[in-house]
């Protein structure tokens, strides 16, 4: 062994994560280029399907939901109030304090949120089976569970509803 050389290991340090990274933003900047036909703007989609989950929600609790601070909530609440899409109520718990709805408009733009989420994923997953997206479902969400233990996971939800709809489909 001793005229052998040895073959230089490749260095993948940080694959996965740009890996991960580029799918995550290439997904949702094709997202955002359907929502846009729908007037609706990055992340004015998870306002809305936080919305349309719970009913109606504080701008605290909307803000706690999506991981954002106050003040950009405040800002997407304007702007999709201006559009027609959500309105403010005074809480009747708290005079001092708003709950925000989905207006009638509003649950009209989840049914495009949710179709443009459908053909965002339909693309993704083009020439996948059924099987190796549970199997690529299951790792990311055992992923996202090591990078973060503490959290209370919706991704879980997320993936069980992504696996019934690859089966609608197929």
């Amino acid at each position: 062994m001793a005229g052998k050389k040895k073959k230089d290991k490749v260095d993948r340090t940080g694959e996965l994560i740009g890996a991960v990274s580029l799918v995550a933003r290439n997904s949702r900047t094709r997202l955002s280029r359907q929502l846009l036909d729908h007037g609706l703007y990055a992340g004015q989609d998870a306002l809305m399907l936080a919305l349309d989950r719970e009913g109606g929600l504080a701008p605290g609790a909307i803000a706690s939901s999506l991981g954002v601070k106050a003040p950009t909530v405040t800002k997407m609440i304007s702007r999709l109030s201006a559009q027609g899409v959500v309105r403010r109520e005074e809480s009747p718990d708290d005079g001092r304090m708003s709950v925000v709805f989905l207006t009638d408009l509003g649950h009209e733009k989840i049914k495009a949120i949710s179709k443009a989420q459908k053909e965002t994923e339909k693309l993704a997953l083009k020439g996948f089976k059924k099987k190796e997206i549970k199997q690529l479902l299951a790792m990311l969400g055992a992923i996202d569970a090591n990078l973060d233990p503490q959290e209370d996971k919706a991704a879980s939800g997320v993936a069980d509803k992504t696996i019934s709809n690859v089966e609608e489909e197929t």
